[in-house]
């Protein structure tokens, strides 16, 4: 039976002082694409390194060789590089206690591996697969969940010599030592667990000569000098063996922090397999990298009293983080409020002059990745000052850059294609008297003043020329709104006239007029 003991003292916190040079690591598994709870983890342990003034590192455990997938480790690079969670030392940049890929270190994991053998500590198991599955399914059926049996650590010299004559595969497995292991975890408070109680001893090295995650996380860690191990809270009731293998080989353990679990909002544990939940997902539908990391930064705590979704900068998340404050219940992701965080820095960006270019510079970029050579045809008429005024007219409406290439919007950055138009016309079987007369549209706009081209001033004046010319009101602005962006519906058409201004709305309307004119002259031939 399954044996666990956890005590939690919720109005104490285990950690104060920091003792020594702090340092911290990021270690994912080349498993797949960076997703959200990976971001957190990095993002945690890179604010607790910088408020402690110390080092963010960035290692890649790759010793787990079946289970790698191409093309993890350059989007992982990518994705901290495009949220700024820039490692001190990693593969990419080098530092002193590399290599930082698990697979180019395997002779530390061997050498280390024979120093616990010498010891005692641990031992060759030539248990085969097919016994060892046979020990899993038993453990099924009695609904036991103790793993391995420990029969090889009771092998006599003479027998073990034997099996490595006959050059028989084996694994190396720690000896798990009796007792409870207790330690101060600086979240969730003080634990306890009995390792050799609950379970069988455990493989560090495999049959291939490729370590498992627990005994080459602890060889790295020491080596790499890691003072603190920031991490998700699966790993809790892993850390009594570290500790353990730490113990065994001499070593002072880091202090350790587990941070809360990530769930959906049926309080499902969030999968790296959701593909909504990768980091490149967010990037693609137009969040910005500040406002995904607030997004995470108060997903658990540890970061005081929220005040609003207000998207802070790094350094000022940095100087708002406490890793004591730290919540132990699991957080529902709402993702409502990822698009709340993104709207604040939008708005943010509009608030000063460089920033603001710099938003215009980035809304292009969708825009061209967009619409491609249709943006390209029509960059001429989209000014800086014309951007602006979109921004600014949709500031409180937009949570990402790329609400404003929706459908209903393509008019404000294409050039409208007349085949869209008349089928438009077809199909909603506009009046070709209505169609006709889009010249006197066009005419009566190009007297009326720069000024008076706003919602407020065309309103009345559009009503005034649909009675003038003696054509529905709904007819004429339905037209209208055809011809400047080629769809039924949308915004009002003062509103559309407003956001194009007056230049494009003349340029649209006579390129339709010239159309119908030429249609009118190739029937009448």
């Amino acid at each position: 039976m399954l044996r666990i003991y956890f005590f939690k003292i919720v109005s104490v916190r285990y950690y104060s002082t920091v003792l020594r040079d702090v340092r911290v690591r990021f270690a994912p598994s080349p498993t797949g694409f960076l997703h959200l709870g990976g971001l957190r983890t990095a993002l945690f342990n890179y604010l607790f390194a910088r408020k402690n003034k110390g080092k963010f590192i960035l290692r890649i455990e790759d010793t787990d060789r079946k289970r790698i997938k191409p093309g993890s480790v350059e989007n992982l690079n990518g994705m901290l590089e495009w949220t700024g969670l820039i490692p001190d030392e990693s593969p990419e940049k080098g530092g002193p206690f590399g290599p930082y890929v698990q697979s180019e270190r395997l002779e530390k994991y061997r050498e280390k591996t024979e120093l616990l053998l010498e010891s005692g500590a641990a031992y060759r198991c030539f248990c085969s697969e097919t016994r060892l599955d046979i020990l899993r399914k038993e453990a099924l059926r009695t609904r036991e969940s103790r793993g391995y049996d420990n029969k090889c650590r009771h092998l006599e010299p003479s027998e073990i010599e034997q099996l490595l004559r006959e050059k028989k595969p084996f694994t190396i497995r720690f000896k798990i030592p009796k007792g409870p292991i207790s330690h101060n975890d600086i979240v969730f408070g003080p634990q306890c667990y009995d390792v050799l109680e609950n379970e069988g001893d455990f493989i560090i090295m495999k049959s291939d000569g490729f370590p498992t995650y627990h005994f080459a996380s602890v060889v790295d860690d020491h080596l790499m000098e890691i003072s603190h191990v920031l991490r998700g809270t699966e790993w809790l009731i892993s850390t009594p063996k570290h500790i353990l293998l730490h113990q065994a080989l001499g070593w002072q353990p880091p202090k350790f922090a587990h941070l809360p679990l990530l769930t959906n909002s049926d309080r499902s544990k969030l999968s790296k397999r959701q593909e909504s939940i990768g980091i490149e997902h967010f990037k693609e539908k137009g969040y910005s990298p500040i406002a995904l990391l607030n997004f995470l930064a108060v997903a658990g705590g540890g970061f005081g009293k929220q005040e609003g979704c207000i998207a802070y900068d790094l350094n000022t998340l940095c100087s708002k983080f406490n890793l004591e404050e730290v919540n132990t219940g699991s957080c529902i992701v709402d993702l409502r409020k990822l698009d709340l965080f993104n709207h604040s820095y939008l708005v943010q960006q509009l608030s000063s002059e460089q920033t603001l270019s710099n938003l215009i510079k980035e809304l292009r970029t969708v825009l061209r990745k967009k619409y491609g050579e249709r943006y390209n045809k029509e960059e001429k008429n989209l000014s800086d000052s014309y951007i602006q005024k979109i921004l600014f007219c949709y500031k409180d409406r937009m949570h990402t850059l790329n609400h404003l290439t929706e459908p209903d919007m393509e008019y404000l950055w294409t050039a409208v294609d007349w085949k869209d138009i008349e089928e438009k016309f077809i199909s909603l079987k506009i009046p070709s008297s209505v169609i006709t007369n889009l010249k006197n549209v066009h005419n009566f706009l190009f007297a009326l003043p720069e000024s008076e081209f706003n919602q407020k001033d065309l309103i009345p004046k559009l009503k005034n020329l649909s009675k003038q010319l003696n054509v529905p009101y709904s007819s004429l602005m339905r037209t209208m709104r055809i011809v400047l962006t080629a769809q039924k519906d949308g915004p009002g058409i003062a509103e559309i006239i407003d956001m194009l201004g007056r230049k494009r709305c003349l340029e649209k309307l006579n390129f339709a007029v010239e159309k119908i004119e030429n249609s009118l002259n190739v029937l009448n031939s």
